[in-house]
């Protein structure tokens, strides 16, 4: 198990709890799909491809988007801790994209 399987992990994680918590099911079920489908990408269960894009961008972006627009909406402090951590890690994952 290295560093990427548990970021993966923690997003899912956190996705999940969110999903079940925050009152706005969009935004969560989208995260929620976003970091199902990394998981699966990242263990090896699932090969998916897109021409021109790289995947980590588009996942990224969209755990990054997700995670922001759910820090702002959400009050709790378990809520924002974990759209902090659906943030942050797509942000990881985008900047390591560009870079």
């Amino acid at each position: 198990m290295n560093v990427n399987t548990v970021l993966v992990l923690g997003v899912v994680a956190a996705s999940l709890f969110l999903f079940l918590r925050a009152g706005r099911r969009l935004l969560t079920a989208i995260a929620l799909a976003a970091s199902v489908l990394e998981a699966l990408l990242a263990f090896g269960l699932v090969q998916l491809g897109l021409k021109g894009v790289p995947l980590g961008l588009v996942l990224g972006g969209t755990l990054a988007a997700c995670g922001v627009l759910l820090y702002l909406q959400v009050g709790q402090k378990p809520q924002v801790a974990a759209a902090t951590v659906l943030a942050l890690v797509g942000g990881m994952q985008v900047l390591a994209v560009v870079l």
